[in-house]
């Protein structure tokens, strides 16, 4: 079909109706504009039921701004109508290339690899800091004003976006919102003073008389409308015969209003209605049969008459609610058909988020199963609806559209024909799941997708395995409850049986690295070895072998190994492979610290906190961890008591955030610092590392154990200890950060318990043959502190010290009280 532009339309003779009685509520959004342009980011929301006014007051303030601000527009609907997401509306008339990727990603205009290696939160937070950029060089100039209407309709991921912009942000923006009074998201607002919630109420009668004046000549009942905008305008312009019955509701009222047209240009609005609230020229051609220009020129006569206005080149029902009721008054099976005329037709094959929409409109409804029945073409549009929805889901599932997410795999799912695509439907949910952070959730999808599997006698892919196994293995945080142990480890063997069978390498590997983590067991390392070397493609699996860097810390404890490992996996994704760069760098830190490499540890470690400030706090209590070790090796106890002060308050400004051992060692470290300082442990110490690892007694005595005994205070000793034992699950195992048992060594000389001392010793000299240079340098220090403990020379540390470690000699060297 040819396509036609829209060169203009008539304007109605009456032109916009004055906006009365809404003087209070405007002053109130200009002050909070004032407060906004003043660097103040303010938020208001305009809410009350349909037809009440919301999009009125917010087309008049956005007006009366345009001179002072710059103002950007857009809108959230139910389902997906032709046109974009609110995020790439905000983005218009920029040009693509132009855009920060994070921003790309979240507006749905291109996927960023880069953002989807990282975790669910740290994703969230660089895009909402993208965004915060964005306005704030937007907005340097002068003050940006966002009008988003119908924001009951927002994901939940937007109404986040708009509370972190809108909330102590110093940003010059205020967003106007508008919504229904059931807007689901009013949680997701904290609450904040440069918050305003406006219910907008009935006219009053004085007001309800001078808009029904303006929209219309004849004498109106202003009383039957009760004050209701919308309804007074409706009834204004109804052209029926007088003294007709009035219509008793708003709707009766735009029905009757219907009626009064054409049958022709009824039914052109009707079928237009199927594209969505907004459509084109093009689209309503093709639902109404009729050719482009005869189109055109209709929907300029509806213009005039106000059903409809122009919008950026396309048409806008004049109310949802007219959209709503020329829609409803279809008869059911002529809009099913006209959905599906308008997938097959009217979109193009890209546009998945749309096409899902109009396929389930086409498929989804009960009565669907009537007036498909006996139709040649219901299986092949069944199989393009399902392909649709799959990858519309996907998309969604990758800019953390979640709720979205949800609905179109549950629709998905109701469209599979069979177990197999059943399965790719559990599969995909499983994905999106753990995509965002619902550890629990993404494994129960995936479990189910390999029972449907087998049900149809096909074999699991073998990837699934090891996707499923990434989550209890080393995201266990996503968990509220943790498979057990022997759940996992049979998943573990069946994968990798499946992955040998059918010659899988990519994901033989992770597989065998999950298996070595979780068992903390060197079994399958001859296995990866062999694999490693057979030049099999392993350019996507760049986390895998930094992962496996966590075998050898805690089962071969050969550094050089684990260092290899990392830096393959470097290499790697400087090719361009996906990769978790902010984990990588902490644990490439952490192998460098304990190979007796400061500089390239410290360097790891303040690259990690430079690009950790726009992610989450999780990922910046791992950087500032990170950062107080170095500094404790350096003996830089100001250095260090300042990045655990640092962790103290990240965990005040986020309370209801999770965090680790990491940020735990840290603030343990700063404990030490303060000791080494000469002054007490900040008395908060036990209580905050309860904070940080709530769920496991055994790290908790671990990360204690050092300031406790240089407190002479007492300790949990059995379960610090069972924080190092090779048969500790991962999640309680401290061994797996403080490689060289190091507190434990601290300890032990502090209460000079110089037996115990021994055989830790004769394990460091061990680990220094694989590559700890630093293990090797303590080990010589705690034998001096020995001999002198018997009568030999001043120890002097002199290894500890040429590697730079002078803070570790001197924590050797104290003695508890």
């Amino acid at each position: 079909m040819p396509a036609w532009r829209l060169r203009s339309t008539t304007k109605a003779d009456e032109g916009q109706l004055p906006l009365v009685g809404r003087e209070p509520e405007l002053g109130k959004l200009r002050a909070a504009f004032e407060r906004a342009a003043r660097g103040r980011a303010a938020l208001a929301v305009v809410t009350g039921p349909p037809g009440i006014g919301k999009s009125r007051i917010v087309e008049e303030f956005g007006r009366s701004v345009a001179n002072d601000a710059t103002v950007r527009e857009a809108r959230c609907r139910p389902g997906t109508e032709v046109g974009s997401s609110p995020l790439r509306q905000l983005l218009a008339n920029t040009e693509s290339d132009h855009v920060p990727p994070a921003i790309a990603h979240s507006a749905g205009l291109r996927s960023d690899p880069r953002l989807l290696a990282l975790p669910t939160l740290d994703r969230r937070t660089e895009i909402q800091n993208a965004w915060h950029d964005y306005f704030a060089d937007l907005s340097r100039e002068r003050p940006v004003v966002i009008c988003l209407e119908d924001l009951h309709w927002g994901e939940s991921e937007l109404v986040r976006l708009i509370d972190r912009l809108t909330l102590a942000s110093g940003l010059r923006l205020m967003v106007l919102a508008t919504a229904r009074p059931e807007f689901p998201g009013m949680p997701l607002l904290r609450p904040s003073d440069d918050r305003l919630f406006i219910e907008l109420q009935p006219l009053d009668q004085w007001s309800a008389s001078a808009l029904a004046r303006a929209a219309g000549a004849r004498d109106v009942d202003v009383g039957r409308a009760e004050g209701h905008p919308l309804f007074i305008v409706e009834l204004a312009r109804a052209r029926g015969p007088a003294g007709a019955p009035l219509p008793v509701t708003v709707q009766a009222a735009i029905s009757a209003r219907l009626d009064e047209l054409l049958p022709a240009d009824r039914e052109l609005l009707q079928s237009s209605s199927v594209i969505g609230e907004t459509f084109d020229v093009q689209g309503a051609a093709l639902l109404a049969q009729r050719d482009p220009p005869e189109v055109a020129g209709a929907l300029g006569r509806l213009a005039h008459l106000r059903y409809v206005h122009p919008v950026d080149g396309h048409f806008r029902f004049d109310h949802a609610l007219v959209h709503e009721i020329a829609y409803g008054r279809l008869p059911i099976g002529t809009r099913l058909h006209l959905h599906a005329q308008y997938a097959r037709e009217g979109l193009r094959p890209d546009d998945v988020e749309t096409l899902a929409h109009h396929w389930w409109q086409a498929l989804g409804p009960d009565d669907a199963a009537w007036v498909w029945e006996g139709d040649p073409g219901r299986e092949a549009m069944r199989s393009d609806a399902f392909r649709a929805h799959l990858a519309a889901g996907a998309n969604l599932a990758d800019r953390l559209s979640f709720d979205r997410t949800s609905e179109i795999f549950s629709r998905a799912a109701k469209l599979a024909a069979n177990p197999v695509e059943a399965a790719q439907v559990e599969e995909a949910f499983g994905l999106a799941c753990a995509r965002n952070a619902k550890g629990d959730e993404a494994t129960e999808h995936r479990l189910r997708a390999i029972e449907l599997y087998r049900e149809a006698g096909a074999q699991p892919p073998v990837r699934l395995y090891a996707d499923t196994l990434d989550l209890p293995v080393f995201n266990w945080g996503y968990f509220q409850r943790m498979r057990t142990f022997e759940e996992v480890a049979r998943l573990i063997d069946e994968g990798i049986s499946n992955a040998r069978e059918r010659s899988d390498p990519a994901s033989l590997l992770r597989l065998l690295v999950q298996r070595s983590v979780f068992f903390n067991s060197g079994e399958a390392l001859p296995e990866i070895s062999q694999l490693l070397e057979s030049g099999a493609d392993f350019s996507t699996r760049a986390d895998a072998l930094w992962r496996l860097a966590l075998v050898h810390f805690t089962v071969t404890e050969d550094l050089d190994q684990a260092l290899g490992a990392l830096d393959r996996a470097f290499t790697l994704a400087s090719t361009g492979a996906g990769f978790n760069l902010p984990e990588a760098l902490m644990w490439r830190s952490n192998a460098y610290f304990h190979a007796g490499d400061l500089a390239r540890a410290g360097a790891d470690a303040d690259r990690l906190l430079e690009i950790s400030r726009t992610l989450s706090p999780h990922t910046r209590q791992h950087a500032m961890g990170t950062k107080a070790r170095v500094l404790l090796g350096r003996g830089d106890w100001q250095g260090v008591i300042e990045q655990a002060e640092n962790l103290r308050a990240l965990v005040r400004e986020y309370p209801d955030d999770s965090f680790c051992l990491i940020g735990a060692s840290g603030v343990a470290d700063g404990a030490v610092a303060e000791i080494l300082e000469g002054r007490r442990a900040s008395e908060d110490l036990a209580a905050l590392v309860l904070r940080l690892v709530p769920e496991s007694p055994a790290i908790r005595a671990a990360t204690l154990l050092v300031p406790l005994v240089m407190s002479a205070r007492e300790v949990a000793e059995d379960e610090a200890h069972r924080a190092y034992a090779r048969d500790t699950p991962i999640f309680d195992r401290q061994s797996i950060w403080d490689l060289t048992e190091t507190y434990w060594a601290i300890a032990h000389v502090v209460r000079e318990q110089w037996k115990e001392l021994e055989p830790l010793v004769a394990r460091l000299d061990a680990r220094a043959g694989r590559g700890a240079k630093f293990a090797g340098a303590l080990a010589a220090a705690l034998r001096e502190e020995m001999a002198a403990a018997r009568g030999g020379p001043r120890p002097k540390h002199e290894l500890l010290r040429e590697l730079g470690y002078d803070g570790i000699s001197k924590l050797v060297s104290y003695r508890a009280l």
